[in-house]
Order: structure tokens, then sequence, then C-alpha cells
């Protein structure tokens, strides 16, 4: 790594560090603002609804404090809430135990037969649906009743309460000796009473916003707290619902005072941070804020994930760890809370610590927890933005744990595929011996479970085995024979050979050899083609190269002579010339097509109006399409037509396609150039009628030589279709060839981008 790059990838650093420690310094530093913005929030304690539940569960609690007073002795929560449950579960116990005791004094069983027949029947008496909810509902209740109790121990001592019987008697007073009811000192004030049935009523209430108290206060009396614990089974039976006290009134009250010391000393009772939304609001702020920063300055050190592995964690931690960041960022509220209340300072005050040593320590601890989220955020988007680097596919297929997982996978099921693969069904037919051998461990396994037995069937077995096996043998011999006979007949050249039989677990290879047969009879077709063409060609060449050369050896004798006059000199050079022209025009086709069919063509690409080229050679054959006496009727675009093709090689095939009307249209008739864009392509189509019959494959039309006339009897090489087709499909179109009776037609199809 260079040291420019180290340079980059420190500065990277250093921003991300100043990034996280500017999100957590603002953190900390609004702490005055969310105390103030929680003060807006704070109520009374009496209007809150966990203040009002634990007053409701104080009434479960006083009533059986009460009841455990008047009787003197020890009553359970199970037994005062659910009497008759509780009844019921005690004389199902003593029935079991005398049952027991029973069967001992009859004298049936011996002692220790007796012991285990009362476990039994103390099970069987404990394992009905009933007997095991009733041992359920006394392990709830006991939990609920010291829920119940903890909860009511955390206001009891912030409050006065009095307890009056039926007939308005205090039997029970925590309050002084004061009147609670009707008394002015008394900022909350309230009254509930139970009749005979059990059921609550808000008799009186006093303190702020007493609609919404009494409300709260009478949809928590008349909720069943174990309602949760009920099974749906027992839960219409009123036996097995708890019963709320009867016929007792219960007063509570609370001054002022005792509302500021509650207020003081049961600090997060009620969080009113968490009701005024501040902390989260700016925090989530801060998060998005640190998001786009780190977003950004990842642009400045695009390869920082190269550099660590740590910015290489799979998205699914990614994202695991970046969400608990932010969920462990939200929970900081109680951080928030202590430190405001100054709990912090005071331990670190009671430690020992200066008081200007505390105050530094508790900013910075405050400092570094609100650090570890924003440094999670931070890091998670470093690691998402190398996405935008290598792209999605990579980054899913090498930074997911999914993408390992089916990296893994596709490893896995490469290895079983190319091994299953090696399996080579010419060599002892691996596929057919694998089953043989499943088959035969199955046999064998069942076999061996028969102890003594299975060595006696082994011998039979064995016995058998050997006769199917050498059948099977015999039978794979005769069918490879029958494979071999065939090769042999195709090796001799037989490509007609036939395979009827069943091959059995050779009949892949029958189709295999079938596309062998079907592949040689097309290599010879086109072989023979070949030596046809090859043929075709030193013919044509011998005929049209004899031809000139015979005339110009022919003038060249004439002219040796002395008695030529001017006059048929210069009509012997003028023959000379043409017949020169001819050859050389002859030899350099046959260059250009050669250099075709072997792709040693160099195209010179450029944006090339298709319609204006095809004018400009129709101009410059202008006379000899005169000369001709066909009429060339023409409907081209009006609109320009660019394509990228080589002008000179798209000149060549206009040039020859007229060149081909002219000389083997019938004269005196029409030929129709048409052009037009059709499902994004641009069509070029020539049509004419044909002087000579046309009796000849259109498809041949454009080998090497091929001339509609067959005769060669007019002037033309043979290979102008053959390097228009060449030059066409050279530059990604194609040239199509049609007749029909003595109409030839020509089409021309390039792709329009």
């Amino acid at each position: 790594m260079d040291t420019k790059l180290k340079n980059r990838h420190k500065i990277s650093i250093l921003l991300a560090i100043v990034v996280i420690v500017s999100a957590a310094a603002v953190m900390v530093g609004l702490y005055p603002f969310f105390k103030n913005e929680s003060a807006r929030y704070e109520e009374p304690v009496y209007q809150q609804q966990t203040f009002l539940k634990y007053l409701v569960y104080g009434n479960y609690v006083l009533s059986m404090e009460q009841v455990r007073n008047n009787q003197g002795d020890i009553i359970s929560p199970f037994q005062f809430f659910f009497p008759k449950a509780a009844e019921e579960m005690k004389n199902q116990t003593e029935e079991t135990v005398a049952a027991a005791e029973t069967n001992q004094a009859d004298g049936d069983v011996q002692e220790g037969a007796i012991e285990n027949e009362i476990t039994v029947d103390l099970s069987e008496s404990n394992s009905g649906t009933r007997s095991e909810y009733l041992s359920h509902l006394r392990q709830k209740t006991m939990r609920s009743y010291n829920n119940w109790k903890n909860c009511f121990d955390s206001i009891r001592n912030s409050l006065d309460y009095q307890i009056l019987n039926e007939n308005g008697q205090v039997i029970s007073d925590h309050s002084g000796g004061k009147t609670i009811l009707g008394n002015d000192t008394y900022e909350f004030q309230t009254v509930l009473q139970y009749d005979g049935m059990g059921r609550m009523e808000v008799v009186s209430i006093h303190g702020d916003n007493t609609a919404r108290l009494l409300t709260l206060l009478q949809d928590f009396g008349d909720k069943d707290p174990m309602m949760e614990d009920y099974w749906e089974q027992f839960l219409y039976e009123p036996d097995l619902r708890l019963q709320n006290p009867k016929n007792i009134t219960i007063t509570y009250g609370m001054t002022a005072d005792q509302i500021t010391a509650f207020k003081d000393t049961a600090a997060g009772f009620s969080n009113t941070y968490d009701d005024s939304d501040s902390i989260l609001k700016i925090f989530v702020g801060l998060i998005c804020a640190v998001t786009v920063l780190a977003f950004l300055f990842s642009f400045l050190d695009v390869t920082l994930p190269d550099s660590s592995r740590i910015f290489r964690t799979p998205f699914e931690i990614v994202t695991g760890v970046g969400c608990g960041g932010v969920a462990f960022g939200a929970g900081l509220t109680n951080l928030v809370i202590v430190t405001n209340q100054g709990d912090l300072f005071e331990t670190l005050l009671r430690a020992n610590f200066l008081p200007g040593v505390a105050g530094i320590m508790v900013k910075l601890w405050n400092l570094l927890w609100w650090s570890l989220p924003f440094a999670v955020v931070y890091w998670a988007v470093l690691c998402l933005r190398d996405v935008l680097s290598i792209g999605i596919k990579r980054y899913l297929r090498e930074r997911t744990l999914i993408g390992w997982f089916c990296g893994w996978l596709k490893m896995i099921c490469i290895k079983v595929y190319h091994y299953v693969g090696d399996i080579n069904l010419k060599e002892q037919s691996d596929k057919t011996i694998f089953r043989i051998v499943g088959v035969n461990f199955l046999i064998l396994a069942i076999l061996c479970s028969l102890w003594f037995f299975g060595i006696g069937a082994l011998f039979f077995y064995s016995i058998l085995l050997f006769f199917i096996m050498r059948k099977y043998y015999r039978d794979l011999s005769g069918k490879y024979r029958v494979l071999l006979k065939a090769t042999n007949q195709i090796a001799e050249g037989n490509l007609e050979v036939s395979i009827e039989e069943d091959l059995s677990v050779f009949e892949p290879f029958k189709k295999e050899i079938q596309k062998i047969q079907s592949g040689f009879k097309v290599a010879v077709d086109e072989e023979v083609k070949s030596q046809k063409l090859k043929t075709d060609l030193i013919s044509n060449m011998s005929h049209d190269l004899k031809t000139p050369l015979t005339a110009i050896i022919t003038y060249v004798n004439l002219l040796k002579d002395e008695r030529v006059t001017p006059e048929q000199r210069k009509a012997y050079i003028d023959i000379l010339e043409q017949k020169s022209m001819r050859l050389k025009s002859l030899i350099e086709d046959l260059f250009e097509i050669s250099k075709a069919n072997s792709n040693n063509v160099t195209l010179n690409l450029e944006e090339v109006d298709i319609v204006s080229l095809l004018k400009e050679v129709s101009l410059e054959l202008s006379d000899k399409i005169e000369e001709s006496t066909i009429d060339f009727r023409w409907n081209l675009p009006d609109e320009k037509i660019v394509l990228p093709l080589d002008g000179q090689k798209t000149y060549r095939i206009f040039d020859n396609l007229l060149t081909n009307i002219i000389k083997y249209a019938m004269p005196n008739t029409r030929a129709y150039i048409d052009m037009k864009k059709e499902d994004g392509f641009v069509v070029i189509s020539l049509k004419n009628v044909s002087a000579a019959e046309l009796t000849f494959n259109p498809n041949e039309i454009t080998e090497r030589f091929a001339r509609g006339d067959q005769s060669r009897n007019t002037e033309g090489s043979g290979l102008g279709m053959a390097i228009a087709k060449s030059f066409v499909e050279l530059q990604n179109g194609k040239l199509f060839v049609e007749i029909e009776a003595d109409l030839f037609r020509v089409s021309i199809r390039w792709p329009v981008d």
C-alpha cells in the first residue's frame, strides 16, 4: 500500500471519529434541554396509570392482611382468593392419602409395593386435567400475590389509608388517627368500596382531573388481575375464578408533602423523558445526519473496505448490529435521567473524587456511551456503501451470508455434479452396479437380522445371485456386441446402419451413434459440395480467364503484322485495353471474394446515408440503365437513413446488384427498387423479370462463380452476387434471394440502432 493511500485511510478514519464524537457531544450538550422538556410533561403521581393500578393491587393485599390479623392464623392467598378451589384440592389430596392407607392396612401387598401404589394413586389423582389446573392456579396465585404486595409496598409509605367494615367503622387505620374522607389537607383522596358480591365501586374521588381518575380506577377494579392465568376450559366456572374482597371499604389519601416526597424518593416511577420524546427525536435526527455524512465521506476513500475485513462484514450481520446499535441508543434515556438527577455525580463524590474531576468524568462517561450507537451506524454505512463500488450482484455474492451459503452450496453441487458426471457408463455400467450394490446391501441387512437362520438363507441367496449375475452378464455382452457391430459398419462407411434392439444400459450410446451418423452425413455432403465448388472454381476460372487472355494473345499477334494499318492498330489496341481491363476486373473480384471468405476484410465504418448512396450508384450507372431499355421504378424514403457501414463496400454491393439487373433483366420490362424501415430493420428490395428462364436454386446464386446465365455467354465473373452477400454479412446484415416464376428478387436487411 503506497503512502498516499495510507494517508487517505487515516483521513477517512479521522473524519469518522470527528463525526461520531460531534454527534455524541451534541446529545450530551442537550441534557439541560431534555430536562426542561421532561418537566413540561410532569404530572402528579396519583394521575399516573401505574400508581392507580398499584392502588387497586393494594385492595387485595390489605384485605388479605386484615383476614390474617382477624383469624390469628396463617391463611394462604390461594385459600383466601379461591376458597372453593382450595377446598376441592384439599379433598382430593385427603382421598388419595386415605385410599393409600386402606390398601396398606389390608396387607394385600408388601411394604415396598404399598409405597409404590400410594405413589401411583397420587400421580393418577394429580394427572387429571382439573387437578393439574388447581395446582397451576395455586402456584400462579402465590406469584401474583407476591407481585401485588411488592407493587403496593413501593407506594404504601407515601400515602395514608384506612379500612372500614360494612357498617362504616374503621377496623384498620394507617393515617395517624386523621380522618381521610372529607379532609381538605389531602390533595388526593378516594374511597373504594366492595359490596357483598365482591364488586368494586369508586364511591368518591378528589384531585385534579377527577373524571380520568374515576375511569381508570373503575377499569382497574373491574378487571380480574389473574385473567391471563386461567385455562380456557375452566374460564367460565365461578368457583375457579378469583374472589374479590367483600363488604369492605378502603380509603386512600395523599397530602401535598407526601406527593412531593414520593416524587423525590421514587424517581423514574413515571418516565416523563419518554413522554416528551425529545431524546428519541434528537437521537433519530443525529442518526440520520451521521448516516448522510458517512455516505458522503465514503466517496473520499472508496478503497477503505479493501484495507480491513471489518468493513467487509456480511450484510445480515451489518443490518443486525446496526439495528441493535440504534435500539441501544434509543434505550439510553435512563442514562440521561440518572445524569440529570445527579446520581452519577453523587456516586463519584462518594468515591472521593473532586467535584471538578467528577463532573468531567460524568461528561466523558456519557460521551462514551452515546458514541457507541453513532459509531455502529457510521460503520454500517461504510459496509453497505460498498455495494456501489462492487455492484449489487457481486455484493450479494460476496458480502451476504446467504450469498456465502449459496456459493458454498453451488460448489458442493458442482463437485457432486462432476463426481456423478465422471461415472463412465462405458466401463462396467457404473449406474447399474450402484443399483445392484444398493439392493444387495438391503438383502444382506435383512439376512443378518435373522441370526443363525440367516447363514442358510445367505447360502441360497449366493447361489441365486450367481445365476442372476451370469444371465445379466451374458445379456450385457450380447448388447455390447450389437453396439460394436454397428460402430464397425459405420467405420467401414455404411452410414445407413440402424440399431433396432433395446441396448439397456447402452441405450444412451444408440442416440450418440445416431448423432454420429447424422454428423458424418452432413460432413460428407459438405465435402461433396466443397469438391463440386472447387471443380466449378477451376472450370469457371479457366473459362473466364482464358477468354480475355486468348483475345489478348490474338490481338498482340495481329499487332506484330507490319501490314496493319494505323486505323486497325488503333482498333486492336482498344480491344487489348478492353480485354485487359476485363481480366483485371476478374482478378480483383477473385481477390475480393477470397478475402471476404477468409474474414480478412478491413471495414472502415462510418455514418453512411444509404438512401443518398443508392442514388449515387444509380447516377453512375445511368448511361447503362438507359441503354438497357429497362424501366427502373425507385421507391426510396425522403428522409435520411444513416447506418454505421463501410461506404466503399456498400457502394460495391449496390453496384453489383444494379449491374446484375442490367445484365440479366428482360429488356423493355420494369425493375423495382424499394427501401423502407420495418420492425427495427432497413429493408432494401430489388425486383426484376429475368430474360432467361430461372432454373437454378436461389441459394446457389450467391455461391462463387454461380451465374443466372448458365451458358456463360454474357459478360460477368459470376462473383457479383457472392461479393454482395459477403459484404452484407460482414456488416451485420442479411441478403436473401427469392425466385417466383421469372421474377428475381434480392432483399437486404440491416438492423437500425
